[in-house]
């Protein structure tokens, strides 16, 4: 593996152990037209030599150029407004300050590039030609005169997007902090869904001590909006996780799924008796099959429903229960 740095500065210290610095190659911004990393190899754009726009132009050619091997951002001084904003673009990293100084071991570059060799696989291990949404022309939304969900009939059969959410911890959260604050962090995570998903028109309709399902409207904008909070929930984990739920030192997990179909409708808290395929197959595909640290969708869901400028951000993964399967990549968190 080789680390490419495209900067115009001579030396470049990423605090590595000599013989993992030896793989570090300084790339001149003159060259990147020419760049042609291997697969196992990855890039970063040095920030500090790209002032304002400059900087996504040279981003868009290094992605073009990098035909898939792994890229990031290097920003030594913090000169990058909105470092999130790049996992959108195609990033697999980032580099701020602080990263920067405390150092960075081998291991994080190993699992990046773990993660974009193995991101483009279909579960079973094999590699999946086909990256991105396929596209599929027999999903259509269905129309909907949605003005307010108070106007909705009981039991009238109704079109919606189905989002399932669930929150996780490599540990038992309810016994190592306790029932006062399992309580409380319950409550703080329905306001901030509830929020997060505001511009989505979404309802939280049905809710367990562990997950959450939301019905939304069946308008593109709609369903535009629910994709985009979602993966900026994913993306910004690590500091809702502090500052939205009031969790410190306790690593946890987002898992979101997506599905479209009808239902009849009753209003939250009396849906007990609602007999519906599309209810069944969102919690199976929430609960069986959707992997932490993404948003999975199923075919049901037309292209349409998903913003363009993120389409690329999702890979084929398989079948369940006899629908193709799209997830959105995960991202890399963390340092040492």
């Amino acid at each position: 593996m080789i680390i490419y740095v495209i900067s115009s500065k001579r030396s470049i210290d990423f605090g590595l152990d000599a013989r993992t610095a030896s793989s570090v190659v300084l790339v001149s911004p003159d060259s990147l037209s020419r760049h042609n990393p291997c697969p196992e190899d990855i890039s970063y754009l040095d920030a500090g030599d790209y002032p304002g726009p400059d900087i996504k132009k040279a981003a868009a050619l290094l992605k073009r150029r990098s035909n898939g091997a792994p890229w990031g951002i290097l920003d030594i001084k913090g000169a990058v407004d909105d470092p999130a904003a790049w996992f959108f673009e195609g990033a697999s990293d980032y580099i701020g300050p602080k990263l920067f100084k405390a150092g960075i071991d081998k291991k994080r570059f190993r699992n990046i590039t773990a993660f974009a060799g193995g991101q483009d696989r279909a579960p079973g291990g094999e590699a999946s030609r086909d990256v991105g949404i396929p596209k599929n022309t027999a999903a259509k939304i269905i129309p909907s005169k949605f003005t307010r969900w108070e106007d909705i009939r009981a039991n009238e059969v109704v079109p919606f997007f189905f989002l399932f959410v669930s929150l996780s911890s490599q540990t038992n959260l309810r016994s190592r902090i306790g029932e006062h604050a399992y309580n409380l962090l319950r409550t703080r995570l329905r306001s901030y869904l509830q929020q997060t998903f505001k511009k989505a028109e979404a309802l939280l309709w049905m809710e367990t001590e562990t997950n959450s399902l939301f019905l939304i409207p069946s308008r593109s904008v709609y369903a535009k909006n629910a994709v985009t909070a979602s993966l900026k929930s994913l993306l910004g984990s690590p500091l809702v996780t502090f500052e939205s739920l009031g969790l410190t030192n306790i690593p946890v997990s987002f898992t979101f799924a997506l599905h479209y179909g009808k239902t009849p409708f009753r209003a939250p808290g009396k849906t007990g008796t609602v007999v519906s395929d599309a209810v069944n197959f969102i919690f199976h595909l929430g609960t069986k099959h959707a992997e932490r640290d993404r948003l999975t969708v199923s075919e049901d869901v037309p292209m349409e429903a998903i913003p363009e400028q993120l389409r690329d951000m999702f890979i084929t993964a398989g079948t369940f229960e006899g629908r193709a399967i799209i997830r959105s990549r995960r991202f890399i968190q963390g340092g040492k």
